[in-house]
């Protein structure tokens, strides 16, 4: 069961501390061999991990506990010490390891914009991966930052999906198959759940995380793969049209009604939103991760996965925005490079991901690892996050522009501001973080 659900809230926490980083001296660049990790040295040494991913998972700190003995059963020589901090308080203590040129040796990340954020004290990758982690390791192409470099081995797999209260719909007469099949069928599906005094979504929008929410899932089905490519690459800008093309997306299912009363301007998406699915109130919820969905089907036994329909202008049939988990990162202070960064590779491994699949249950981003669900929950969610056409552009998005959608987006849905001036004001953003 997850006890945290910092997914989606990571660009708020990480905007807060990240934005200043660029300023700091850049440490020197790495060899080829410091970087090795198929050459780890025989001398004994010590590497310090920081993390807040154990404190995701009841039975966490025993599962990556478990992952560490078994890259210490390869490399005896290495010990790993394993420091787990809060969430709210994790970024910070990366950013001021960076500023002092002292910390831990790995730290886990996320990719994309928010490792360029702290790039000056991160080693790049993409050169640093044993072969068989780079031939079989998912979410590679959207987790390297607009400089080209790979900052993070992206490991797990999230995926933006919906919960859907089963027993809802049938009280007002509806098959949740057929009736939110598309994205005409949705907005209609809106309507009648209000008709019979059922609010359509468990919705939040104080904080801001609901619309960057549905702003990933919409616009991963908007971007093509080239389109995707220079959405990574930094060529994009958030004035685009399909940025814009999502806003709408977003409003017209308000103007159907799907989010509720204007009650819900004023709570949070963490942890309102998430309580209303979880009590029973809302018919539907958009969420990423496996274990809250898991969590749900525990408080409403009638909860499937389904995916949002595509909209209207989606390039793809079957899309969910899914994507890495997390990612790990080798700092450039560390006094153990070759160590580091075997123990990066280790953890994007199928062996080590195995591991903490079946001890809580993070779906695995190897291609040399296939799972199965168990549960009817795992059954129907696994396959949305499987499915071929799946990336996403979260990872791409600069955080100064996520801080203007959080900031905003309770102004956009209440009517204060206009599409017009809510793209502006995020464009402003963009523009400054270049």
């Amino acid at each position: 069961m997850i006890k945290n659900r910092t997914r989606i809230a990571a660009a708020g926490l990480l905007a807060a501390g990240a934005l200043a980083l660029a300023a700091c001296s850049e440490g020197a660049a790495p060899s080829a061999e410091a970087l090795d990790p198929a050459n780890v040295p025989e001398e004994e040494t010590t590497i310090t991990v920081w993390s807040f991913l154990p404190d995701n998972y009841d039975g966490g700190a025993e599962a990556y506990e478990a992952v560490i003995a078994a890259f210490q059963d390869k490399y005896p020589q290495v010990t790993v010490e394993l420091t787990t901090m809060p969430y709210p308080t994790y970024f910070d203590q990366v950013r001021n390891a960076t500023v002092a040129r002292k910390g831990a040796d790995v730290v886990t990340m996320y990719g994309g914009a928010q490792a360029y954020s702290y790039r000056n004290g991160l080693y790049p990758l993409q050169d640093a991966m044993l072969p068989e982690v780079e031939e079989n390791l998912k979410f590679l192409p959207e987790n390297h930052s607009e400089d080209g470099n790979l900052y993070i081995l992206p490991t797990g797999t999230y995926g933006y999906a919906l919960l859907v209260n089963q027993e809802l719909f049938a009280q007002a007469g509806l098959d949740p198959a057929t009736s939110i099949a598309d994205w005409d069928g949705l907005l209609s599906t809106c309507e009648q759940l209000n008709a019979k005094g059922i609010q359509p979504f468990a919705s939040g929008w104080k904080d801001g995380y609901m619309f960057e929410t549905f702003m990933y899932m919409i616009s991963s089905q908007l971007m093509d793969k080239e389109t995707l490519d220079s959405w990574v690459a930094g060529d994009v800008p958030v004035d685009d049209e399909l940025f814009t093309k999502g806003t709408q997306y977003i409003l017209d299912m308000n103007d159907a009604g799907c989010f509720g009363g204007d009650e819900n301007l004023g709570v949070n998406m963490y942890d309102d939103a998430f309580n209303q699915y979880y009590a029973g109130t809302a018919a539907m919820f958009a969420m990423g991760s496996l274990s809250t969905a898991s969590t749900a089907s525990e408080t409403v036994p009638s909860t499937t996965v389904m995916r949002l329909p595509q909209v209207p202008d989606s390039q793809y049939e079957e899309l969910i925005d899914a994507g890495a988990e997390a990612g790990w990162a080798v700092t450039k202070w560390t006094k153990s490079p070759e160590a580091s960064a075997a123990f990066v590779n280790f953890l994007a491994s199928a062996e080590a991901q195995e591991i903490l699949w079946n001890a809580v249950g993070v779906p695995p981003n190897v291609k040399n690892l296939e799972v199965e669900g168990t549960t009817d929950i795992q059954k129907a969610y696994l396959p949305l996050m499987q499915a071929d056409e799946n990336h996403t552009g979260f990872a791409s998005f600069p955080l100064s522009v996520l801080a203007v959608y959080e900031r905003n987006a309770a102004p956009l849905i209440g009517g204060d501001l206009t599409i017009d001036e809510f793209t502006e004001q995020a464009q402003s953003a963009y523009d400054k973080s270049k």
